[in-house]
């Protein structure tokens, strides 16, 4: 009994270390996860955590539990990121790196993009700041991907737009309908098919091999492909041409 005294209380103060251990801050590992691995992050908070599309972060009082809370149950615009995407842990070493940086000057001021939609599926991907990631496809009508839909032969209609927002593959978080309506998924899907149209329409005529500015005229000479083909009725021709001859000579000898 004495043993077991003594030995619980050092087991429970190895799982506190341990567990002390597992949720240390690394503000290095937060810098890489920031810059490379989460760089959705940095595309709407800012590099430094200055603000871009969304508020700035380096002066979060917010604990990194609740940054944490934030990311699986975000509010707001932000859109879900799975533990997949990123970890409890990536989330607490970015919050001692970015939360250690200088805090931001003046008042935040969402960026404008500059960008003068002509279709509302354009307007709403800025508004609903798809174009923090997806800058060239909305001012320019191209992107990756645009091009991803063209090469493999997909048009980007409502129920795929609509998959890839809730149930979306690689790196992109999720959108719940309260932060993109099923209406809305359709306008985008309007816009991104027509410029999947545009580029689909400029795809064959690029790839088009322009023909050689002398073709071969019509009864022109052999190839030399068909030497073989020529030498074998020449030799044949030859053998029954001595096969005859040779007949006639021995039919003219005499008996």
């Amino acid at each position: 009994m004495r043993k077991l005294f003594v030995l619980i209380p050092a087991i429970l103060i190895f799982l506190g270390l341990t567990a002390s251990v597992a949720f240390a801050q690394d503000p290095d590992a937060g810098k890489t996860a920031w810059e490379e691995q989460v760089w959705q992050c940095s595309r709407c908070h800012g590099a430094q955590g200055e603000g871009v599309f969304a508020r700035p972060l380096s002066n979060s009082t917010l604990t990194e539990d609740e940054w944490i809370d934030q990311v699986r149950n975000p509010r707001r615009f932000m859109p879900h990121f799975s533990e997949a995407q990123v970890s409890d842990q990536q989330i607490r070493d970015m919050h001692a790196y970015i939360t250690a940086l200088p805090d931001p000057t003046g008042d935040f001021q969402r960026k404008d993009p500059g960008i003068a939609a002509t279709h509302p599926g354009q307007e709403l991907m800025v508004q609903k700041n798809c174009v923090a990631c997806h800058e060239d496809v909305v001012s320019t009508g191209q992107g990756r991907i645009v091009e991803g839909f063209v090469q493999r032969g997909v048009t980007p209609t409502t129920e795929v737009v609509l998959k890839q927002l809730r149930t979306p593959f690689e790196r992109m978080p999720a959108f719940s309908e309260s932060q993109v309506s099923n209406d809305e998924a359709a306008q985008i899907a309007d816009y991104l098919t027509s410029l999947v149209s545009n580029q689909s329409a400029e795809a064959p005529a690029a790839a088009t091999t322009p023909a050689p500015a002398n073709l071969p005229a019509t009864g022109g000479e052999a190839s030399s492909n068909n030497l073989p083909l020529i030498l074998l009725l020449v030799g044949g021709g030859l053998a029954l041409a001595g096969l005859t001859l040779r007949r006639r000579i021995i039919g003219k000898k005499p008996s």
